[in-house]
């Protein structure tokens, strides 16, 4: 079953963090967990604009694993 973990904190000068963990089901394949958790975090916030730009008052970031899952 699949698991989201929403972790609020706040950083200094007034700013926020919200984390959002999503622990797909075991046979998810990595294109599909990736799928799905922009799909919930979509949900949970509808006006979100995914954007790379660092200085944007909103990034959304992808943490990576020190090892990607291997498929097979």
């Amino acid at each position: 079953m699949a698991e989201i973990t929403i972790t609020l904190r706040r950083l200094a000068a007034g700013r926020h963090e919200v984390r959002i963990d999503y622990r797909s089901d075991d046979d998810a394949m990595p294109h599909e967990h990736e799928v799905q958790h922009r799909c919930l975090i979509t949900e949970l916030f509808p006006e979100l604009v995914f954007t790379e730009d660092r200085d944007a008052a909103v990034r959304v970031e992808r943490e990576r694993p020190a090892q990607e899952p291997v498929v097979g």
